[in-house]
């Protein structure tokens, strides 16, 4: 029988299992969940969210899985949707850049959502988050850049979400590459999604492609194929939507590094790229202590990437929702100045329209620096350098981004984003035992006790 890339990665993926996952893998997954978990609780109120939600309840759906937040029951493809919806409203989910950047995080609501419908346990809910980034992240590392060809990254969702669901579900290497090939032949999502004025259509882009990957293991499962060559054909995946790949590298077996340990967690309610611009303008008021309002220049200097990145345009220069002022470079950096803080109190209407807000904009100049540039892709960094009316400068870079695997997140820190993000939902007890159970997740066999805690 012949062999194609779909076989080698189905056998790859499937190869993972719990017991062989290193102790540092099994932590880090840990870190990401409740990363994650806080995130879909901060996201909980926001209008997409709230949309996505009412859709789900149109039908009636088994109640297999658990809809965050609300508690109640859908099936897996719906609490895939919801709950991925709410984990992605606020853009401060984990991300990881390469060739394209990638938020995987919507993985871990289709592993919660299978897992539980399958009644397996906690573990497995480790175990299929790490087959899901593996998946996405493989593409996103080892293919070439589908924003840049017009396909936004959640694309690689459907694939990721397909290989978790077969592993969850114990489909064989033939059904898993079958829902592999249905899930890459139907579900490609455009960059023009992320482009001039975004829409609420971005916090649905990832959960909306997962739970679609979710959809083709259960028809892989009952014997529905795929294309045989859906990476390599004439017009495979690889060809039309990637334009190359390094197939080597992409059907690698694993040797002891996962591909999750790569992804980088958000400390800042904002696109991936002005992370180290926030910490870097937080940094720059708090130990120099001038008022921001009385700047006469801003220069905020970037790698190349930055600024001609697929959804950078002139909008995002006076943005006039959420969604287009979390991928605002001069937004991001103003309130920063003026707030030292940028979540999701920095993102509200009367924040947008703040007249000292568009005061510190006005200021701000976008500049490239080489040698930023020079760090790309491992280290995406950010220098903001203020002139004062006397001349007086204050410059601080922050070449490695608060979050990033150089630079990472303590476990204190992301609990405090946790209960940041969940203060206006649970109360301090509820707040601890969610937090505990994420940290002890490996231990949980009933995962509707699990997402119970999640209820509010």
């Amino acid at each position: 029988m012949d062999r194609y890339i779909r076989d080698d990665l189905a056998d790859i993926l499937l190869g993972i299992e719990y017991d062989n996952l290193p102790e540092y893998v099994i932590a880090f997954t840990k870190r990401v969940i409740l990363d994650t978990m806080a995130c879909a609780m901060g996201g909980y109120d926001g209008p997409p969210t709230k949309i996505v939600r009412g859709y789900v309840d149109l039908y009636a759906a088994s109640g297999e899985s658990t809809v965050l937040c609300d508690g109640g029951k859908t099936n897996r493809v719906l609490a895939t949707f919801a709950n991925g919806t709410a984990l992605r409203y606020l853009d401060h989910n984990d991300y990881c850049y390469r060739r394209d950047p990638s938020h995987a995080s919507g993985n871990i609501a289709a592993a919660l959502a299978v897992a539980e419908a399958e009644g397996l346990s906690g573990r497995d809910v480790i175990l299929g988050t790490v087959v899901g980034y593996e998946m996405q992240l493989r593409l996103n590392h080892h293919c070439g850049s589908t924003w840049e060809r017009g396909w936004a990254s959640a694309t690689n969702l459907a694939m990721s979400g397909a290989a978790l669901t077969s592993k969850l579900m114990g489909l064989d290497a033939t059904q898993t590459a079958n829902a592999i090939a249905v899930a890459g032949s139907h579900n490609n999502t455009l960059t023009e999604s992320k482009h001039g004025n975004i829409p609420m259509l971005k916090a649905t882009s990832e959960p909306y492609i997962c739970k679609s990957g979710v959809e083709a293991a259960l028809m892989a499962a009952r014997g529905l194929t795929g294309p045989e060559q859906i990476f390599e054909g004439r017009w495979g995946w690889i060809p039309v939507i990637a334009g190359k790949a390094d197939v080597e590298a992409f059907t690698t077996p694993i040797n002891d590094h996962y591909m999750i340990t790569e992804t980088c967690l958000k400390p800042y309610a904002a696109e991936m790229m002005t992370q180290s611009s926030i910490q870097a303008s937080i940094d720059l008021v708090t130990e120099y202590e001038f008022d921001p309002l009385e700047a006469k220049h801003i220069e905020a200097r970037y790698h190349d990437f930055a600024l001609k990145k697929p959804s950078w345009d002139p909008k995002k220069f006076d943005p006039q929702d959420r969604e287009t002022a979390d991928h605002s470079f001069p937004y991001c950096i103003a309130v920063s100045l003026l707030d030292r803080a940028c979540g999701a109190e920095q993102f509200t209407d009367q924040k947008l329209k703040d007249s000292d807000v568009r005061t510190v904009m006005s200021k701000i100049e976008l500049t490239v620096d080489d040698s930023l540039t020079e760090l790309l892709p491992e280290k995406f960094g950010t220098a903001i350098k203020v002139t004062m009316p006397d001349g007086t400068e204050f410059e601080k870079i922050c070449e490695t981004p608060p979050g990033h695997p150089e630079n990472p997140m303590s476990d204190s820190e992301i609990e405090a984003k946790f209960r940041r993000l969940s203060r206006h939902l649970m109360n301090a007890d509820q707040m601890d035992r969610a937090i505990t159970a994420c940290w002890n997740i490996d231990q949980c066999e009933d995962l509707g006790a699990f997402t119970a805690l999640f209820t509010v």
